[in-house]
């Protein structure tokens, strides 16, 4: 009994003893000791996140969907019409290396649908893609994971006519003859469905856009796309060049003149006598003055217009009513008529008054 009271004594004081010696050396140089473990535990987390097995799990809300692949599907002669307009965001949750996880960003897995895989038209389903690497790792979930299409052939038809649709006025005093339009006519190119039905383009030129001064002019028009019976075509999918060169405007080219207003030369206009007992009482034009344009320094000078010939109004009894051609002169570009109506005047001599009989 005393052996065991003894040997249990003796183990008491051993741990005593080893408790004692690890508080002392603990006490000892205790700051080195700490200054250790820290260095140890930054050695130990710089050795996790150098490896790339080691991920977190990152989730991004509201990823925009990018379209790639455009051009390629246009060089193979493919237009996708429908399902990419405004496609919805996503969510998606990627594997995320320790070391890159607070630099990871939507964009560091380019989320985009790739249509250059598409080869026919029609209905086609295409998958949501993303992108991986060793320093932002992968997606392993993504909210949608494909999108429906429709695609068309992609076809060119080349110099649909341009006319020009005209509104609005000169301003007061000012004459314009027929604009041009440039170029006079463009290639159009887009889905079939939509470019087979294009008859022509139809630029907008509202006259009120003209200054009021001489010369020449310049204007950006905007245009239409027209089907053979009138109705639009959207333009969203198509597009309009000359040269190569891609239009939003068309050029409308016109020229401005000055106007003036001028009478008629009556001057000689009857030749011949009335009839016994009759006389010419009086000469009228309609319209009695004309409106002449041209430019300022050629026009300027002009009075009256004369008329290409004259009235016969030999042995007649009765007013006559003729058309005569008015002449131009030289220097005017525009006159607003060609031909006017000349009336003369016939009636018969008034008895003399106070005549005996």
């Amino acid at each position: 009994m005393s052996d065991r009271t003894g040997s249990r004594q003796t183990q008491q004081v051993n741990w005593r003893e080893l408790l004692r010696r690890i508080l002392k050396a603990t006490g000892n140089n205790w700051q080195l000791k700490l200054v250790s473990l820290l260095v140890a535990v930054a050695i130990w987390g710089g050795l996790i996140s150098e490896d790339a097995t080691l991920t977190r799990e990152k989730t991004f809300s509201d990823v925009p969907v990018t379209v790639t692949g455009t051009d390629t599907l246009l060089r193979n002669g493919l237009i996708v019409v429908s399902g990419l307009k405004d496609l919805p965001a996503v969510k998606i949750r990627a594997d995320v290396p320790q070391k890159s996880y607070e630099n990871a960003l939507p964009t560091s897995y380019s989320v985009r649908v790739d249509v250059s895989r598409i080869t026919e038209p029609g209905e086609q389903k295409l998958p949501i893609l993303t992108s991986a690497s060793t320093t932002y790792g992968s997606v392993s979930w993504i909210s949608v994971s494909e999108v429906t299409v429709t695609v068309d052939q992609y076809i060119t038809r080349r110099r649909l006519p341009v006319i020009i649709e005209q509104t609005g006025s000169l301003p007061a005093g000012y004459y314009a003859p027929p604009a041009s339009v440039d170029p006079g006519n463009v290639v159009v190119s887009g889905p079939r469905t939509l470019v087979e039905n294009i008859a022509q383009v139809a630029a907008g030129y509202n006259l009120s856009q003209i200054k009021p001064q001489q010369g020449l002019q310049y204007v950006a028009a905007p245009f239409r796309l027209l089907s053979a019976d009138g109705s639009e075509i959207s333009r969203e999918q198509i597009s309009v060049t000359s040269e190569n060169v891609l239009l939003d405007t068309l050029l409308i080219e016109q020229k401005v003149y000055p106007m003036k207003k001028v009478g008629i030369n009556l001057t000689g206009i009857i030749k011949g006598s009335a009839a016994e007992g009759f006389q010419v009482t009086g000469v009228f034009t309609d319209p009695a003055e004309l409106m002449l344009a041209g430019n300022l320094e050629d026009i300027d000078e002009i009075r009256m217009l004369d008329l290409s010939s004259v009235i016969d109004v030999g042995e007649q009894r009765d007013t006559l009513i003729r058309a005569l051609r008015v002449e131009k002169p030289a220097g005017a570009v525009y006159l607003s008529e060609s031909v006017i109506y000349v009336t003369v005047e016939i009636k018969p001599v008034p008895p003399a008054s106070g005549r005996v009989r």
